[in-house]
């Protein structure tokens, strides 16, 4: 995706920068709409998977803290699971809230695209 988003980004710079005609600008201005709606769509997407990704690392780091609380020296080795689990979550959270900042990152960057057509 972050491929597609720059390849797309690059390729409307370099189509807006250049003469064209009213047809063609019009033709431009439309697939601009229905690739930003795209992006928007992937967005949205991603947003709800951070969302579920950060409320069970969330969920899972209170389990593990109450687990921590009221664990024997005995009963170390029951925890183990659940520590790994929430490492992982966290991780994945923190690897999608990356991938999420991109997202939005680029495509606000898109929208100055936007008033360059409706400038022309």
């Amino acid at each position: 995706m972050e491929e597609r988003i720059l390849g797309y980004e690059e390729k409307i710079k370099k189509l807006t920068e250049g003469k064209l005609n009213k047809a063609e600008r019009n033709e431009l201005w439309e697939f601009h709409v229905r690739m930003i709606q795209n992006f928007q769509h992937e967005r949205a997407i991603h947003l709800a998977v951070t969302l579920f990704f950060a409320g069970m690392a969330v969920v899972f780091s209170i389990l593990t803290t109450v687990f921590l609380l009221n664990y024997r020296e005995s009963e170390w080795i029951y925890g183990a699971p659940l520590f790994i689990l929430t490492f992982i979550l966290i991780v994945l959270t923190g690897a999608y809230v990356k991938h999420y900042y991109f997202l939005e990152n680029h495509v606000q960057a898109l929208y100055k695209y936007n008033e360059k057509f409706l400038q022309k």
